[in-house]
């Protein structure tokens, strides 16, 4: 803290200095000054906490000094010091907001409890200019999460924002309630490469920019407002209240601006003039809808007009091709299925109009047909996603070439899983004619494991899958059928059987024999005896 000492008298200013225990009231700087006039620079450059004054000074006495100090330092707390018991000097001391007034000479016990009382006056202002900094901070920040709510709720839910109109005007500073509105959307997709890797780590950067160069157009001419709409990813919704006739030419600036600060474009798509807030929802349908049905194969158009129903395209349907890919990728050969896709992707690069609702329903019909693909060959995984995603050259144009390499990959792994479950099968039929050349020796999991270079649980899991039974229940039912064979040849004793099928025991032989057979083998022997 600091205090300032006023006086004419260099020996009163000592006195004050030297009667107050400065460290311990947590004063660490004490200036001087010997006139109002130089008091007020000093007050201006050094702010002090707590100013002692006399009243009888030159160039600027104590009252104007006091009204001074009033008016451009509030926060400071005024100590009057000086040798004239005068009503009306007590008076004007109180009227300016001084905390006490002591009488020369000096009372050391009253100094310090008058510079006590100033000092906890002064913290318990301070304390509370914190609060109330603090609650303007919150109410600032939370101002425009109020805002976004709230605009979210005219274009979600108008019937939940009786008042709109009026509550405009009142948070944008309107002459009238606006009874009218459109809605305009600015769409972040497509992106350039660009623009994703700039803001890789999180959009939310990207959306903040935005917001600031469209609301810079529409605070500054009080036409409107751009939020980020509730519930709704990869927009920005401009809000022109009244007529706004001139909103394409204000969105035709705000799209400048994008390009010189982010050299790149975004597509806008604009609704008609709406009751508002009745009908608001219904302009922001529009302008979504405007978006949606956009042409993305004309790179030079970039704001769309809501133009009622879909216009018939002539873009192909990927169902009319499903058959051919779908061979192709069962085949296991991503090459294959990229060369399966070549006629679908001609008759798309023939076409004159593609909207991202096309490219939308593209994208669902292959993530049902690659559910299909994948559950035929009895593989459990995810057909993929269904989202959508438009990517872009480096101006922020669609790229149909990229659209179709993403397609080509995804369809590309399809068929590499294809191809996993062919090679699990090869190498499963393998192991089975392992055990059948082998079966006579002691074969375990654990021993094939080895032989193939594979983990016994996948094994285990894999065989039940292509084979319909375990392991184990296989090499039984390889070594029952070999000892059926020899059990035809007389001069072979069952001990010999036994060993020469991989039992080391006979007694354990006849008795799995007996339960897969339901004889035992001396009983089988002697019925193919009978039969022969």
């Amino acid at each position: 803290m600091k205090a300032l000492i006023i006086d004419d008298e260099k020996h009163v200013r000592e006195a004050v200095k030297l009667l107050v225990d400065w460290e311990a009231h947590g004063i660490g700087t004490v200036l001087e000054a010997s006139d109002g006039a130089a008091a007020t620079a000093t007050i201006m450059a050094e702010r002090p906490e707590i100013i002692f004054t006399d009243m009888m000074m030159p160039n600027m006495g104590g009252v104007e000094l006091l009204a001074w100090t009033a008016r451009h330092a509030p926060e400071s707390k005024v100590i009057v010091i000086s040798g004239h018991d005068d009503f009306e000097f007590v008076r004007q001391t109180l009227k300016h907001g001084g905390i006490d007034y002591i009488l020369k000479p000096i009372d050391p016990a009253q100094l310090a409890t008058a510079l006590g009382g100033a000092i906890a006056s002064w913290r318990a202002d301070e304390e509370a200019r914190r609060r109330d900094q603090h609650h303007g901070s919150q109410i600032h920040q939370l101002k425009p999460v109020y805002l976004e709510q709230f605009l979210s709720s005219l274009v979600t839910d108008p019937s939940a924002s009786s008042g709109a109109g009026e509550t405009l005007r009142q948070e944008f500073g309107l002459d009238t309630a606006p009874a009218r509105g459109r809605i305009a959307l600015l769409s972040l997709e497509p992106a350039s490469d660009a623009i994703r890797q700039k803001f890789a780590a999180g959009w939310d950067l990207l959306y903040f920019a935005l917001l600031n160069i469209c609301n810079e157009f529409l605070r500054e001419r009080r036409i409107g407002y751009a939020f980020r709409c509730r519930g709704s990813e990869g927009e920005i919704a401009l809000l022109f209240w009244g007529e706004a006739e001139d909103a394409a030419g204000v969105l035709a600036e705000i799209d400048a601006a994008i390009r010189r600060t982010l050299k790149t474009r975004f597509a806008f798509g604009i609704g008609d003039h709406a009751a508002l807030p009745a009908e608001l929802s219904v302009s922001y349908r529009q302008a979504r809808a405007a978006l949606a049905r956009r042409n993305l194969l004309d790179a030079g158009a970039w704001c769309h007009r809501y133009a009622g129903a879909a216009a018939k395209t002539d873009a192909p349907l990927f169902n009319d091709y499903e058959e051919r890919v779908r061979y192709a990728v069962q085949s296991g050969q991503p090459a294959q299925a990229e060369a399966a896709l070549a006629p679908w992707f001609d008759a798309m690069r023939a076409a004159e109009w593609i909207s991202p609702e096309q490219l939308q329903l593209w994208r669902q019909e292959i993530a049902v047909a690659k559910s299909v693909w994948l559950r035929e060959r009895k593989l459990e995984r995810d057909g993929g996603s269904a989202a959508l995603q438009l990517p872009a050259d480096e101006k922020g144009v669609f790229d149909l070439t990229a659209w179709q390499r993403l397609v080509i990959d995804e369809v590309g792994e399809a068929a590499l899983a294809c191809s996993d479950e062919r090679q699990t099968h090869g190498s499963i039929h393998d192991i089975a004619k392992y055990i059948e050349q082998f079966a006579h020796e002691d074969i375990s999991l654990q021993t094939i494991a080895s032989r193939f270079f594979l983990s016994r649980e996948y094994i285990s899991r894999k065989f039940k899958q292509v084979m319909n039974e375990n392991v184990s229940d296989y090499v039984t039912r390889v070594r029952i059928e070999r000892a059926k064979a020899l059990l035809a040849s007389p001069q072979l004793r069952i001990s010999q059987v036994s060993e020469k099928c991989g039992f080391q025991d006979e007694k354990y032989f006849s008795k799995v024999f007996k339960k897969q057979t339901g004889c035992s083998p001396g009983e089988f022997r002697k019925q193919m005896q009978e039969r022969g």
